[in-house]
């Protein structure tokens, strides 16, 4: 009776592991860049919303001009939609969508893990401590690191039907077929799918080994035929650049140095865990170091050790290939915008955790009396192995309930994040804006100039936030200074001198604020704010025809920007024109 129902329990194991400690999230609010994601722009009313989900750009959402147009994630876009659909702007109904899929990331790992190892208990184990890494919550508690378990979702799925299903297929030309199919929502959810497909081969490979190098080619075909179809839509979509035009590493020395060097910066946060961060600073290397010759010497060794694996076509091979091919390519800077480093990019690579955790017993020390007893069965794990992983259960889940807390909402997530790194002028900078949107000004305008007092070189916009947040509370005489300063480091940005504007009209000097927003114009043709602000100057001075033209192209730079509407429909109805927005002079 026990062993029939041993499946069942070992699967509610890895449930349960994967769920509660992850229950208090339902509690939530939304965090950073949900923000941004989340919101009208999501909803769905017919077939042409769909097809433009499709065709948006993720990191449109994110409004991140250097990053536009990098990221295509459908899959993820459809599934907040969905929650939209039916949750609204309830975070809880989000929140519980990723629990449940993380639920199913850990029980397919666990399916995937007995699959090559035939140890189901020793698979669970695996599946438990992959549940309870602290690093996971980025990519849990965070809605928007849904992009991840999605990609972990369907990638796991795919490598186990590869694994379980590809060898009873007689026909090598099918082999592959339903993994590669399964396989299309997580390439759709994230990019990180791609570098695992590759993975769906080498579990045939291992699974049959006497499927000759010929026919396993002929097998990879659905696998290949799928990515590269993926490749064409997402050229389609996207039509630009596949990486983004700025990096956080200038040079192509420093970038291959610091891409190195990241290996190495990964290995204590997948094996050790101890300091975590929302947010991690990883210094620039200009010069080989020893974090460099780390990150090299791991390089060399997963490197021989997935030659090696590979030909002898090890069950092995399947737990190292998978971190090498899912976190390899996410080291080099080149392909990175933000963070250099960030726990959601752990996620997928960890899975190779249940992977060599079921394996292991195979290769420990037998005891004499087990040595001399053959059993067609692998040797599942026994009692000191399930007491060892047992503690190591319990040290995980210590670390990851607090990793799990800093989510709840944004003050919670930048205060830890400041702990985290209380001199990164990166994080000082976030602080400031999440504070300014509080509407806590002086404190906003401190951690501005905080990250200008840390990295100096960097005050660009950062001293037009500054100016903002002074403007805000009244600080006039010192939001000019910064805001003719920011202007000076940055004469070409629109922005600034819009700002400065502002200011002008805000100490009642209507021909500079107009000079002002005139130079705005000559770098942002487009900015419907400034041609707003110009036409209530216009007006103010008794240039009604001026002011309505003005008007006028401030909606069609923005259409539907109300201010710019409501001013000419007024105007334009006290001129004797009723037709409003449709009147000419």
């Amino acid at each position: 009776m026990l062993g029939r129902l041993r499946p069942y329990l070992l699967a509610l194991l890895v449930v349960a592991a994967a769920t509660v400690p992850y229950a208090r999230t339902l509690d939530f609010k939304f965090a950073w860049d949900d923000g941004f994601l989340i919101g009208p722009q999501l909803d769905v009313h017919g077939p042409g919303d769909l097809a433009r989900l499709w065709n948006l750009p993720f990191d449109n959402l994110l409004k991140d001009e250097v990053m536009a147009r990098t990221y295509f994630r459908p899959a993820t876009l459809y599934s907040l939609a969905l929650d939209r659909a039916l949750h609204g702007s309830n975070p809880r109904g989000f929140h519980l969508t990723n629990i449940v899929l993380y639920a199913g990331v850990c029980l397919f790992l666990w399916l995937l893990a007995w699959e090559i190892s035939g140890r189901p208990i020793a698979a669970a184990i695996g599946a438990v401590l992959f549940a309870l890494h602290p690093t996971h919550p980025e990519s849990v508690a965070f809605i928007s690191g849904r992009t991840d378990v999605i990609a972990g979702l369907f990638l796991f799925a795919a490598f186990w039907v590869a694994a379980r299903f590809g060898p009873a297929i007689e026909d090598a030309r099918w082999k592959l077929l339903p993994a590669a199919l399964v396989l299309v929502p997580g390439l759709l959810a994230k990019e990180v799918a791609l570098f695992g497909a590759p993975l769906l081969v080498l579990a045939l490979a291992v699974r049959e080994r006497g499927l000759g190098v010929r026919r396993l080619a002929i097998a990879a075909l659905p696998v290949a035929a799928v990515s590269v179809l993926y490749l064409a839509i997402r050229f389609a979509v996207l039509a630009s650049n596949p990486m983004p035009a700025v990096t956080p590493v200038e040079g192509t020395v420093a970038q291959v140095l610091t891409s190195v060097a990241v290996v190495a910066r990964y290995l204590p946060l997948l094996f050790a865990p101890l300091r975590l961060s929302a947010r991690h600073e990883i210094v620039e290397v200009h010069r080989p170091d020893l974090v460099f010759a780390a990150g090299l010497a791991a390089l060399a060794a997963m490197a021989v050790g997935c030659w090696v694996l590979i030909r002898k076509r090890s069950p092995w091979s399947l737990p190292l290939a998978l971190f090498a091919a899912t976190l390899v390519p996410i080291c080099y800077v080149r392909l990175l915008s933000g963070a250099i480093v960030a726990e959601r990019f752990l996620f997928v690579p960890s899975g190779a955790i249940a992977l060599a955790v079921a394996l292991l017993p195979g290769v420990l020390p037998r005891r004499a009396a087990a040595a001399s007893h053959r059993s067609a069965a692998p040797r599942d794990a026994g009692a000191a192995f399930a007491l060892v992983a047992g503690a190591i259960a319990v040290g995980l889940a210590s670390l990851l309930g607090p990793r799990v807390a800093v989510w709840e909402d944004d003050g919670v997530l930048f205060r830890s994040m400041l702990r985290d790194s209380p001199e990164s002028p990166h994080i000082h900078a976030i602080v400031g804006g999440w504070y300014y949107r509080e509407h806590d000004y002086e404190r906003s305008a401190f951690h501005y100039r905080r990250a200008i007092r840390y990295a100096p070189e960097r005050a660009g916009e950062l001293l037009f936030h500054l100016g903002a947040a002074e403007y805000d509370m009244g600080a006039i005489d010192s939001a000019f200074v910064h805001v003719r300063a920011m202007n000076a480091l940055r004469p070409d940005f629109g922005q600034g001198w819009f700002a400065l504007g502002n200011l002008y009209l805000k100490v009642n000097q209507p021909d500079s604020a107009m000079a002002a927003y005139r130079k705005a114009l000559q770098f942002s043709p487009n900015f419907a704010q400034a041609e707003n602000n110009i036409g209530a100057i216009l007006e103010r001075a008794g240039k009604y025809e001026e002011a309505l033209a003005a008007y006028r192209r401030a909606v069609a730079a923005l259409p539907g920007f109300a201010d710019a509407q409501n001013n000419l429909r007024r105007l334009s109805a006290e001129m004797g024109r009723p037709e409003g927005l449709d009147s000419t002079p």
